[in-house]
């Protein structure tokens, strides 16, 4: 259906809201590209879905206005990546930025097929031990700020799931990989442990997110035209129902104010569904349970 976000710009000329494909160049940190479209665009809400790494490049998902309130609905849950890593050299950061701690030989006749079967192990459900310079807290603090005071956290292995790894592209002691995986994994920690197995260790040379979830890098925006395809009116939104990809339920007005107000309101679905007025306007994401649906989260009037 021809749906859309009750203030998205692409269709009434009102307020920026949606969700915003762009392509990260390297050396930007997520938190980087959030700040700088907000200025350039002079919105007041502008979120991301998940963190890049600032070396990385690729997909990066932001939230425009009110499609800020439903990233917790959008399924991301699997990503997809292209992978360069370097054998023979690790770094205290598992990528190219960081400080080299160790260097090794590559295994003497290491083939394709040798390589292939180390990655083999890694695929299905693994427990990750994440990069001490990482994100995720430890003991109140960022793990990166303890890493670059000179400490090394001892952090938990965390549960992921890694779907598939393609090597692409193998010549030692370069490979290319395309890794498919859930959200929460590390690719600097898969290749820092590809390489520990190898026995020679490993870093990451290059990193590109081709894919979050429904959103691939054939549709990201450079980020620089973000500005200009603004301001012609050209920018690629994807309005917030059309993003969550969950089943529509379209209500009559009386039910559709009820619902806005949070009011439950009839309705035969099960579990979650996109919520919508009689004349095509996103009103919001509910929970359909015995007859009735109950609102989880709606937007503004």
């Amino acid at each position: 259906m021809g749906r859309t976000s009750r203030s998205s710009s692409g269709r009434c000329g009102r307020k920026l809201e949606g969700f915003l494909v762009v392509d990260k160049p390297e050396g930007w940190t997520s938190h980087d590209v959030v700040a700088w479209v907000r200025r350039k665009l002079k919105v007041g809400k502008v979120g991301h879905t998940g963190t890049l790494d600032p070396s990385a490049t690729g997909v990066l998902v932001l939230a425009l206005g009110q499609a800020t309130k439903f990233i917790p609905f959008l399924d991301e849950s699997e990503k997809e990546y292209i992978v360069t890593l370097r054998l023979g050299v690790t770094t205290d950061t598992d990528d190219a930025e960081g400080r080299v701690v160790g260097t090794c030989e590559v295994p003497d006749g290491l083939t394709r097929e040798d390589f292939e079967e180390v990655c083999r192990r890694f695929e299905g459900d693994i427990l990750q031990r994440p990069p001490a310079f990482s994100a995720v807290h430890y003991k109140g603090r960022r793990s990166y700020e303890l890493a670059r005071a000179g400490q090394s956290p001892d952090l938990p292995p965390r549960r992921v799931r890694i779907g598939r790894i393609e090597v692409l592209d193998f010549r030692p002691p370069s490979v290319r990989l395309k890794v498919v995986c859930s959200k929460g994994t590390y690719i600097r920690a898969l290749v820092r442990d590809v390489g520990e197995a190898l026995g020679c260790g490993a870093h990451v040379e290059a990193l590109v997110r081709t894919r979050s979830g429904p959103f691939r890098r054939e549709g990201a925006v450079p980020l620089d035209e973000v500005p200009r395809l603004a301001s012609e009116g050209n920018l690629p939104l994807v309005p917030v129902g059309e993003a969550l990809g969950l089943p529509e339920v379209e209500l009559p007005s009386k039910e559709a104010r009820s619902f806005l107000h949070g009011g439950r309101v009839p309705g035969e679905q099960e579990g979650r569904v996109a919520v919508y007025s009689q004349e095509g306007w996103f009103l919001g994401v509910g929970e359909g349970r015995e007859g009735r649906i109950r609102p989880l989260r709606v937007v503004s009037l």
